[in-house]
């Protein structure tokens, strides 16, 4: 019966060569193999946890885009509004009198959040006789909270409601020494 024969002593050698090639193998596998396949897992699970990120971040400064411009705007207890949009979140806002000579007017910080809109005042615009006067006291700590209804209405908290009725093509800032707007003109 050979199966119960006992291994001759020229094939142990050779098992103990085979037992130590066998627990050689696998930190090299680990190393050659599984190592890389880690790191290629991982660059991946970050890059799917970062572009969600940029993405969004993309999509709030799309949506930013869209409202700058040039406003013809409609407030509640005022006549008419002008407010200035910029992309990078800065602007003008114009409030003008039922004639539609310029009363006031401040330069603001503004940023689009999801469908909230955060606006900061600062430098305050006003007519002195027929001219343009800029006075800049610093940012003002206040910051006025909206909420974006349907894309043209902007409602404050506190109830306040501005109606973006049209964009202002012709539109040109007012500039400090320079002759006051008139929106009837």
């Amino acid at each position: 019966m050979k199966f119960l024969r006992r291994p001759s002593s020229s094939a142990a050698p050779r098992a103990t060569v085979s037992t130590s090639e066998s627990r050689a193998a696998p930190p090299r596998l680990l190393r050659a193999v599984l190592w890389p396949m880690c790191q290629v897992y991982g660059l991946i699970l970050f890059l799917f946890l970062l572009l969600p990120l940029a993405a969004a971040a993309e999509s709030a400064e799309s949506a930013q885009r869209q409202w700058a411009g040039d406003w013809l705007v409609v407030g509640e207890g005022d006549e008419q509004l002008v407010w200035q949009l910029k992309a990078d979140g800065s602007g003008f806002a114009y409030g003008f009198e039922a004639d539609g000579r310029l009363s006031h007017g401040f330069a603001i910080n503004w940023k689009l959040i999801g469908d909230r809109v955060e606006v900061r005042t600062g430098a305050s615009v006003r007519c002195t006789g027929d001219v343009v006067a800029v006075a800049f006291t610093g940012w003002s700590p206040v910051t006025l909270n909206f909420a974006v209804i349907d894309g043209r209405h902007w409602l404050q908290d506190g109830g306040a409601l501005l109606s973006f009725q049209r964009r202002l093509g012709t539109w040109s800032t007012p500039r400090a020494g320079k002759e006051c707007p008139n929106l009837g003109v």
